[in-house]
């Protein structure tokens, strides 16, 4: 059944915010007060993640919750709810009161109207309608804005029982989006969807000033910097750690390295090469007959290579998804999963369900 996000305080700290999807929102949020903005990408890559990042709470520097992807825009609230197969309209408005009584509290103007039935027309201009009560508001909350998230479109194409509106046909037309409330509908791409269900819902869109359409593939550059983005900031504690460890063994056997030294690698990661100038500096405390030489880089590039190596892997094995590829790396970090297992790993849904927990 259609759930709302819940925007409960969360700590998230392997949350990485995808500059990919963010960047092309704010610009689309800073250049509209009203519209609707559809992200298209396919299944696996992030898409109910990046919704997660904008409704879900966490303290902020003032101490008052804030969302955790807080660089799409200030002074907005944002709800969202995930579409489930089979869904029809009145559960996407049970849902969206849901989430907007989770994000305001429970507010009596905000009742959702009857829906009604078989007339399509006439149930877009009841949800338009509701749709701007609750803008309203959300600004008398105190925010300028409302973002209404709906995530999955592709999987309520089918009509509703008894003749209801299909869920798709609630979706207002571009004009009947009222002010001070952003749409961001998220969907796969036209290719995945129920035959037919599709280009009736491009057509209404297709060429409205207030509409952007983001489409993502697989093999976008922007996407695989981000997930690269992903694997080296949460991996990156996990290759000091190794290289630390190769560093001392080095120290205690008394054996023989090249001082100093210089990797692309490193200078390209200036957090990792820093850390570990530092981690080199306390080893040399401990080991005096080392105090003053520069980290020896040399020992660092089989460690290097090794995690070069497990990037292909890593996209590889997760098929270039998101979930997939964040599942192996959230395994690497726990320490369930060692970076020599993963090249013998099987790949996408196979590879879900070799990690997932035993029940």
């Amino acid at each position: 059944m259609t759930a709302p996000f819940a925007p409960t305080l969360a700590s998230d700290a392997g949350y990485v915010s995808p500059s990919h999807l963010r960047t092309p929102l704010r610009s689309f949020l800073v250049s509209h007060d009203k519209g609707i903005y559809w992200l298209r990408m396919p299944a696996d890559t992030g898409k109910s993640e990046f919704i997660r990042g904008i409704v879900a709470r966490r303290p902020g520097k003032d101490g008052r919750p804030e969302s955790i992807d807080s660089a799409i825009s200030s002074g907005m609230h944002a709800v969202a709810v995930a579409l489930e197969p089979g869904d029809g309209a009145p559960q996407l408005v049970a849902a969206l009161k849901s989430a907007f009584d989770a994000e305001f509290g429970p507010a009596g103007d905000a009742q959702p109207p009857q829906i009604r039935s078989g007339d399509a027309a006439g149930a877009r201009a009841d949800f338009a309608a509701w749709l701007g009560r609750l803008a309203d508001l959300g600004r008398a909350g105190g925010g300028k804005r409302l973002l209404l998230c709906i995530d999955g479109l592709e999987v309520a194409a089918a009509p509703g029982e008894g003749g209801a509106a299909c869920l798709l046909d609630l979706l207002p037309d571009p004009a009947q989006v009222p002010d001070g409330l952003v749409l961001l509908l998220t969907s796969r791409p036209g290719e995945d969807w129920p035959d037919g269900a599709f280009a009736p819902v491009a057509a209404r869109f297709a060429g409205a000033p207030a509409v952007a359409v983001h489409d993502v593939g697989l093999a976008d550059a922007s996407y695989v910097e981000s997930l690269q983005k992903l694997f080296r900031e949460r991996l990156r504690p996990v290759l000091r750690a190794r290289s630390v460890a190769c560093l001392k063994d080095l120290l205690e056997a008394k054996a023989a390295f090249e001082k100093g030294g210089r990797d692309a690698r490193l200078t390209n990661d200036p957090v990792l090469r820093d850390g570990l100038k530092d981690d080199w500096k306390k080893l040399t405390n401990k080991y005096p007959r080392y105090s003053g030489q520069l980290l020896p880089v040399a020992p660092l590039v089989p460690l290097l290579d090794q995690f070069d190596r497990l990037w292909t892997q890593v996209m590889d094995r997760g098929e270039q998804r998101f979930r997939y590829v964040r599942m192996l790396i959230d395994h690497i970090v726990d320490g369930t999963l060692a970076v020599e297992e993963v090249a013998a790993l099987p790949a996408g849904t196979a590879l879900a369900t070799r990690l997932a927990p035993a029940a």
